[in-house]
């Protein structure tokens, strides 16, 4: 990502927000179901009297589900970056032949 002075105005812009809101998504979505199984734990546990397991085991469903989306965002990532990186050139045209 670059960060960009324009001289005249002196805004500052980002020139990739793409970057930026990918790995803000990405953060977002690897610690979310956990602090939300967490979450739901604790109310569980404070509101119907369950012991300890409750949060153990919906501790371990949100760790399981964060590695699950980190997973499947890596691979497509992965796939993105292949897929750009094996660029090929565009067939010849009958025009073009030689």
């Amino acid at each position: 990502m670059v960060l960009n002075l324009d001289k005249k105005s002196g805004i500052i812009s980002w020139n990739d927000f793409g970057g930026l809101a990918f790995f803000s998504w990405f953060g977002f979505s690897i610690l979310f179901p956990t602090v939300f199984f967490l979450i739901l734990a604790v109310w569980l546990q404070d509101k119907f009297g369950l012991g300890l397991w409750i949060v153990v085991v919906l501790g371990i469903v949100g760790l399981l589900t964060s590695v699950s989306t980190a997973r499947s965002c890596l691979k497509a990532l992965r796939k993105a970056a292949d897929e750009s990186s094996s660029h090929k050139d565009p067939p010849v045209s009958f025009n073009d032949h030689k």
